[in-house]
């Protein structure tokens, strides 16, 4: 499956993003052999701080979600082609 068939998915399922904090697109030791990959995440420590920002705006966005803090911008706009 494409990334974007995922995501087109994901969006079809009225899943909410939680912001483009909480996406990560990187390749770590792409060049490198997969065993040894693991090494070079391991040592790459802004890779590791990007994944915790993720997670923080996750965390971030359900909490908001939980108290009825959070609206989707797109919330009051009419589907024009409603399934």
């Amino acid at each position: 499956m494409k990334l974007t068939a995922l995501a087109d998915w994901l969006t079809d399922m009225e899943l909410v993003q939680a912001g483009n904090a909480a996406t990560l697109d990187r390749y770590v030791g792409y060049l490198e052999p997969y065993a040894t990959s693991h090494a070079a995440l391991d040592r790459d420590e802004a890779v590791q701080e990007e994944v915790r920002n993720v997670a923080r705006s996750l965390v971030g966005t359900v909490v908001a979600m939980r108290d009825g803090n959070f609206t989707r911008p797109d919330a009051a706009l009419r589907d024009p082609r409603p399934k």
